[in-house]
């Protein structure tokens, strides 16, 4: 990524851009995501930042925000950041930095930039095959501008399972201490409920932290529907950054995950990345005979550099 001079304009919208450290992916499942986002979320209220989108791809962030300085901005995402790598190593067990050390950051100071940048950030995971539309994909948190509980059915507490009317109040808790959702937590909160029940908590708890300000974002078109349209009708651009762009999909990584959880080794999927050279490449060569992955991917899915610790003859692709 090249990144020009950091130029912040206060009160004006900003496109941030974080990719990792050389590539890897940090996004392995739902409790990274969440974890991230309640973090975020947080943090944002705390330090008093305007948010008016964020998306969570596997291998890097797209985040729009109105600072009200440059040091806001910066601390912002330092803190962020460095609260989310501390509890992804405490998690997995690897250390060191998951991220580039400098972030892209670029102002739009008018309402047509504006515009092009939400369909771009929106639209990100409609462009690596995860999704047909961009409300369709959860981790862009578009679908819940118009809804609480849209992959969901509403919780009814009156009717709700013990376990998940604790779960709601514990949830519920956190969120009035401003107190983000650690993997130990949602780990507790989510091992005793069923698929339905874990789907609608999971809406519950975006619903429930969720800090953009869709009004200040849908204002940009004049309403929710013609934000849509707009949406789907146009990827957006941005050419303040230059974005790293990787033409294939990004839908294989599900299926790594799935593979990889299905053995049940591991507390979090992220675990595999702490593994010891010799175990990552007897996962790459199960990986690369069970699905369509391309070398280079599967080397970021394991946290592996593809010169140094990857034998020539299985880069062939």
């Amino acid at each position: 990524m090249s990144i020009k001079k950091r130029r912040v304009f206060p009160e004006s919208v900003h496109h941030i851009y974080q990719r990792t450290k050389k590539g890897f992916l940090i996004f392995y499942s739902v409790k990274d995501c969440l974890v991230y986002f309640t973090l975020f979320s947080t943090l944002a209220r705390r330090q008093g930042v305007q948010v008016l989108g964020l998306c969570l791809m596997p291998d890097h962030i797209h985040i729009m925000i109105k600072p009200a300085s440059s040091r806001q901005l910066s601390l912002f995402i330092k803190d962020v950041t460095g609260q989310f790598v501390k509890a992804f190593n405490q998690a997995s067990g690897k250390t060191g930095s998951l991220f580039d050390s400098q972030f892209g950051s670029a102002p739009k100071t008018k309402a047509k930039k504006v515009r092009e940048n939400i369909a771009y950030l929106y639209n990100n995971p409609v462009e690596k095959e995860l999704c047909s539309k961009a409300e369709e994909y959860r981790w862009n948190f578009l679908a819940y501008a118009g809804s609480r509980n849209p992959f969901s059915e509403k919780i009814r507490l009156r009717l709700a399972s013990q376990k998940m009317r604790r779960a709601v109040r514990e949830v519920n808790d956190c969120a009035r201490k401003n107190q983000a959702l650690g993997y130990m937590r949602l780990d507790r909160l989510f091992d005793t409920l069923d698929k339905k029940e874990k789907a609608q908590l999971l809406d519950y708890i975006i619903s429930t932290y969720n800090v953009i300000d869709y009004p200040a974002t849908i204002g940009f078109y004049g309403s929710h529907q013609k934000m849509l349209t707009a949406i789907h009708s146009n990827t957006g651009s941005e050419h303040d950054l230059r974005e790293v762009w990787d033409a294939q999909s990004d839908r294989v990584y599900a299926k790594m995950s799935r593979i990889v959880e299905k053995e049940g080794v591991f507390r979090n999927i992220s675990g595999i990345t702490a593994l010891p050279v010799e175990e990552k490449l007897a996962w790459f060569r199960r990986i690369q005979r069970e699905t369509a992955a391309s070398p280079r991917q599967i080397a970021k899915f394991l946290h592996m550099e593809m010169r140094e610790e990857i034998p020539w003859h299985l880069t062939q692709w």
